[in-house]
C-alpha cells in the first residue's frame, strides 16, 4: 500500500473515532475500558456541570421571610360552640439576646453538643449533608448531622420537612446566611430560636424557666443540661425526671473536655443540676387545665406535630367539651359530702354515643395541684360494671335472658373441669335464676358459669369491641407504659367477668356509649376540627362515622337488661333521671371503688369513686355518713344530678325494641342450676319465678316481659332494697341502706386464683379471697351480714366483695 493511501487510512479512522473508544490497536475485552483522556474529561466535564449546577442554585435561592413557627403565632382552643376559648397554646416570651448577654459556658456547651467544627465551616457540613440525602432518598431519615446554622436556618425559616428539596434549600440559605452574618450572630440567633420544653424558645427563657436565672449567668453544669435537651425538649421535666438526659448530658461535658473548652479536673466536678419546678398558668386552673392538657396531647397526636409547632402553629381547635355539661359534672362531683377521707378521688366520663365526642369530665379538683387526669388516666378495678360484657358475649351465642344459672351461695363452678368455689355477697342464695334476674341483682354465681359457658376469651373480646383498652403486655406494665391498655385482663382467669381488670373511665364510659348506640362502636376524641391561619384553613376533621361490633338486636336486649338494674335493681336511684335510663352498679373488694355506668339513648356517662394515697389504692371507707361507698349510693347520686342537668331541654328518647337475636348453637352449660331447694337465710321472693324459665331459649327475644320478676320481687326483698335503697341515698337518716347490696360484690382480686379456694367459706365476713371487686353493702343496714341484699354483687371474696 502506498504511504499516501496508509495516512489517510489513519486520519479516517482517528477522525470517526475522536475519543478512540472502543480503543484502536488494543485486543480483547481490555479495548472497552475507558482511556486516561475518557477519565480525564469525563471527570472535569462533571465538575464543571456541578459547579454551574451549584452557582445555578446558590443565585436562584433567596433568604426567605421567616416562617409562621418563627413568627410565634398562639394556638387557641375552644368549646364545642367554637367561639367561647378554653385556653392557649402559646410561644412563652420569647425573648432575643445578644451573644454577650449568653454565658460563655452556655455558648460553649451548644458547640460541643451540636456542631464542634461551628467556626471552621462555611456553614454546612458536607457529611450530615450526605447522610441526610441518603436518608431521604431511602426513606430511612434519622436527623442529626446539620451545623448550628442549618438548625438556625430550619428553625427560623424552614420547617421540619423531611424532603430533598428542603435540604437543598437548607443548604444554600446557610451558606448565604454565613456570608452574611458573623459566627457571633449566627450562633446568638440560634441559640436565640432553638425550642427547650416548658414551651420556652430561646436560651434566654429556658434559663428563667428552669434555673431562675438569666442565660449571661450560667453555669457549666446548667449550660450543659440545656445543651443536652436541644434534641429532644419535649422528652421529659428535667425536674421530674432528669435520668431522661442524663447521658446526652455526659456526652456533652464529654465534648466540652475534647474540645478544650474544659479541664479534666473541671469535667469530674460538674454534676447534674438542680431544676426548679415548673410554674404552671393560674389560667390552667379548675378543670380548664384538664381540658387544656387532654386535648394538647390529641392535637399532637392527630396532627403529627410536635409541641414547638403547637405553640406556634396558629392552630384554631374546636373541641367536643360543652361548656355546660362541664360545669355540671364539676357541680354534681362537689355535692358530694365534704368529709372526704385522704386521697379521695372523683372520676365522670360524658360521652356523646352518636360520635364518640367527649362532652364533660372531671379531672380532679384543680388541674394546679393535681395535674394527673383521674377520668382519663387514672386504672380502677371494674367491679360489676364489667358484668355487661359476658351479657352481651352470651347474647351473641344463643343465651338468653330467660335461660337459667345457679344463684346458690357458694356454689362450685365446674371451670373446664377445675372447681370453682363462688359466693354472693353476703353468702346470699337464690336458687336458680334467669340471667335477666342475675343481671338485675347482679348475681356472682349466675355470672361466673355464664362467663365460663360462653368463654372469658369472649367476654374480653366484647369489651374490647365495646371501647376498653387491650390488656397490657408484660413489657408495658414493666415499662409503665400502661396509658392506653387496660390492667390485669386475662384470658386465663375467668374472675374477669367479675370485674378484676383494672380499666380507665374514659374506656367504661366509652364501652357503655356503644350500648347506647346499640352496637355501634366510636373512637372518643376531644377534638372536632382543626383549622390554620387567618383564612381558617381545615387542616384535620374527627372521624365520627363509627363502626357497628354489636347486632342491633344484641344491643336492645342489652339496654332491657340494664334498663332492669335502675327499674328494680342496685341503681334504682336513677329512676330519679325522669326518663329511660340503663346501667351497671359497681363496688370492689375492700371498697376501694364504686362505679355507676350508665346511658340513656343520648348520653353515657361512667362515674368513679376511688381512694389514692402514695400510689396505692386504699379502701374508701366510712364516708359521707355511709360506713362503705357502693355503686348504688354516691356514684349513682352523682350520675343522676349531672344527667339531670345535661339532658334538660334535650329530647326523651326511648331504647330501640327488642327483636330477633342471632340464632347461634348454644355453648354447653357445664353448671346448670339444680333443682330448687328452699333456703331459709334466703330473702323472700328471692327465686326467680319466670314462666318461662323452664322453657328452651327462644330465637327472638320475648317482647313481652320475661316474667314478672322484677314487680314480684320490687314488692318482698327488692322492694325492700328499693325503698332503703332511695331513702339511703336521699340521706334522710345518715344511715347505710340495705338497698346499697343491691350493688354487691364483683370480683376477685386480680391475683386471687379461683382454683385455691379462697372465700370457699363463703361466710360474708371474713374476706379470705382477696377479690378485687364489688363489695356493694356488705353492711345491710350495717349488720355486715348482708341478709337483707337481693343483689349479690359480692364477689369471690365473701366478706370482701361487694358490688
Amino acid at each position: 500500500m502506498a504511504k499516501g493511501q496508509h495516512t489517510a487510512k489513519n486520519i479516517g479512522r482517528n477522525t470517526k473515532n475522536l475519543l478512540n473508544y472502543p480503543r484502536a490497536g488494543v485486543s480483547g475485552w481490555t479495548r472497552f475500558l475507558p482511556s486516561i483522556r475518557i477519565l480525564v474529561v469525563g471527570g472535569l466535564s462533571l465538575v464543571i456541570a456541578l459547579c454551574v449546577a451549584f452557582a445555578v442554585g446558590y443565585a436562584a435561592t433567596d433568604i426567605p421571610e421567616p416562617n409562621l413557627e418563627a413568627t410565634g403565632q398562639t394556638s387557641t382552643i375552644y368549646y364545642n360552640d367554637g367561639k367561647t376559648p378554653i385556653g392557649q397554646y402559646k410561644v412563652e416570651d420569647r425573648k432575643s439576646v445578644d451573644i454577650d448577654e449568653i454565658s460563655e459556658p452556655m455558648q460553649k456547651a451548644a458547640i460541643a453538643a451540636e456542631d464542634t467544627s461551628f467556626y471552621e465551616n462555611r456553614g454546612i457540613s458536607i457529611k450530615g449533608l450526605s447522610r441526610a440525602v441518603v436518608g431521604v432518598v431511602t426513606n430511612q431519615y434519622a436527623g442529626g448531622g446539620s451545623t448550628i446554622t442549618q438548625q438556625y436556618v430550619k428553625n427560623f425559616y424552614l420547617t421540619n420537612e423531611h424532603s430533598l428539596d428542603r435540604k437543598v434549600k437548607e443548604m444554600f440559605i446557610s451558606l448565604k446566611i454565613d456570608q452574611q452574618q458573623s459566627k457571633d450572630e449566627i450562633l446568638a440567633n440560634y441559640l436565640n430560636t432553638i425550642y427547650l420544653g416548658r414551651r420556652s424558645y430561646g436560651v434566654e427563657v429556658a434559663a428563667q424557666n428552669y434555673f431562675d436565672k438569666p442565660a449571661s449567668e450560667l453555669n457549666v453544669s446548667e449550660s450543659a443540661l440545656l445543651a443536652a435537651m436541644i434534641q429532644r425538649p419535649g422528652a421529659a421535666d428535667p425536674s421530674e425526671n432528669p435520668g431522661a438526659y442524663e447521658d446526652r448530658f455526659d456526652y456533652v461535658v464529654k465534648s466540652m473536655v475534647d474540645e478544650g473548652f474544659i479541664t479534666e479536673e473541671q469535667a469530674a466536678k460538674v454534676e447534674m443540676p438542680k431544676v426548679q419546678k415548673q410554674n404552671k398558668e393560674s389560667s390552667l386552673s379548675g378543670q380548664k387545665g384538664y381540658m387544656w392538657d387532654f386535648v394538647r396531647r390529641e392535637a399532637l397526636a392527630k396532627l403529627d406535630i410536635d409541641e414547638a409547632q403547637l405553640d406556634r402553629g396558629g392552630y384554631n381547635i374546636v373541641t367536643t367539651f360543652d361548656k355546660d355539661r362541664m360545669k355540671a359534672a364539676e357541680q354534681a362531683i362537689k355535692a358530694l359530702p365534704q368529709d372526704q377521707p385522704e386521697g379521695m378521688q372523683a372520676g365522670l366520663v360524658s360521652i356523646d354515643p352518636d360520635n364518640g365526642g367527649i362532652e364533660a369530665f372531671y379531672g380532679g379538683k384543680n388541674y394546679l395541684d393535681q395535674a394527673f387526669n383521674a377520668s382519663t388516666q387514672s386504672h380502677v378495678q371494674a367491679g360489676s360494671t364489667f358484668k355487661p360484657f359476658a351479657l352481651v358475649a352470651g347474647l351473641e351465642n344463643g343465651v338468653r335472658l330467660t335461660d337459667t344459672y345457679p344463684g346458690n351461695s357458694p356454689t362450685s363452678i365446674d371451670n373446664n373441669g377445675e372447681p370453682w368455689l363462688v359466693p354472693n355477697f353476703g353468702n346470699t342464695s337464690y336458687g336458680p335464676v334467669s340471667l335477666l334476674k342475675a343481671t338485675q341483682s347482679s348475681i356472682n354465681t349466675a355470672y361466673a358459669a355464664l362467663n365460663v359457658q360462653v368463654g372469658t376469651d369472649k367476654t374480653i373480646d366484647v369489651a374490647e369491641r365495646a371501647g376498653v383498652s387491650p390488656a397490657c403486655t408484660e413489657k408495658q406494665v414493666e415499662t409503665g407504659d400502661t396509658g392506653q391498655c387496660t390492667l390485669d385482663m386475662s384470658e386465663a382467669n375467668p374472675s374477669t367477668v367479675l370485674g378484676v381488670p383494672s380499666v380507665k373511665p374514659l374506656d367504661m364510659a366509652n364501652a357503655y356509649a356503644t350500648f347506647a348506640a346499640n352496637g355501634v362502636h366510636h373512637e372518643t376524641h376531644a377534638i372536632k376540627t382543626v383549622t390554620q391561619g387567618s383564612e381558617d384553613k381545615e387542616v384535620y376533621k374527627a372521624d365520627t362515622k363509627g363502626k357497628r361490633v354489636f347486632d342491633k338486636a344484641v344491643g336492645a336486649e342489652t339496654s332491657y337488661a340494664l334498663s332492669q338494674v335502675v327499674q328494680g335493681g342496685s341503681g334504682s336511684y336513677a329512676q330519679n333521671l325522669g326518663r329511660p335510663a340503663a346501667g351497671k352498679t359497681g363496688t370492689t373488694d375492700e371498697n376501694k371503688a364504686a362505679w355507676f355506668s350508665g346511658y340513656t339513648p343520648n348520653l353515657a356517662t361512667s362515674v368513679v369513686l376511688y381512694r389514692e394515697v402514695d400510689g396505692k389504692q386504699l379502701s374508701i371507707g366510712a364516708y359521707g355518713g355511709r360506713s362503705e361507698v357502693t355503686g348504688g349510693s354516691f356514684p349513682v347520686q352523682v350520675w343522676t344530678d349531672y344527667m339531670k342537668q345535661a339532658l334538660q331541654g334535650e329530647k326523651v328518647e326511648q331504647f330501640p325494641a327488642r327483636g330477633e337475636l342471632p340464632d347461634k348453637p348454644k355453648p354447653s352449660n357445664t353448671n346448670e342450676p339444680v333443682a330448687p331447694k328452699p333456703e331459709p337465710k334466703a330473702p323472700s321472693g328471692s327465686n326467680d319465678g319466670s314462666d318461662g324459665e323452664d322453657e328452651a331459649p327462644k330465637t327472638k327475644a320475648p317482647i313481652e316481659e320475661p316474667t314478672k320478676e322484677p314487680d314480684d320481687e320490687d314488692k318482698d326483698s327488692d322492694g325492700d332494697e328499693k325503698g332503703k335503697e332511695e331513702d339511703a341515698e336521699a340521706d334522710t337518716d345518715g344511715t347505710e341502706s340495705d338497698a346499697d347490696a343491691n350493688d354487691g360484690g364483683e370480683s376477685p382480686a386480680a391475683n386471687d386464683d379461683p382454683d385455691d379456694g379462697d372465700g370457699a367459706d363463703g361466710n360474708g365476713g371474713d374476706g379470705t379471697d382477696k377479690a378485687d371487686d364489688d363489695n356493694d353493702d356488705k353492711s345491710g343496714g350495717g349488720s355486715g351480714n348482708g341478709g337483707n341484699s337481693n343483689d349479690s354483687e359480692g364477689d369471690l371474696g365473701s366478706g370482701d366483695v361487694t358490688g
